[in-house]
């Protein structure tokens, strides 16, 4: 089992991905949801962006501690591009 925040990515907000209720999945359905939530950072990060919005380095911080925790190849590469466009760790 692991232990997975919870977002519908489609209606992320930053508020919603920081405190996102916390969820035991199994092996199979817990990359799903790592995917999920993955899309909504990134969905998030970009809409956002786009309206001139900047995440604080504490919100950036809790969303990159929960994708470090998933090991889904696209949670891995929204982690490791916010870490490149934040420096954020």
């Amino acid at each position: 089992m692991i232990l997975l925040p919870v977002v519908a990515w489609t209606a992320a907000t930053v508020l919603e991905l920081t405190a996102a209720p916390l969820h035991h999945y199994c092996h199979v359905h817990g990359p799903l949801i790592s995917d999920r939530y993955a899309a909504a950072v990134d969905w998030t990060v970009c809409k956002d962006s786009a309206e001139g919005h900047r995440l604080d380095a504490q919100t950036l911080q809790q969303i990159c501690a929960h994708l470090r925790e998933m090991r889904t190849p696209k949670a891995q590469a929204v982690h490791t591009a916010l870490i490149h466009l934040t420096d954020t760790p």
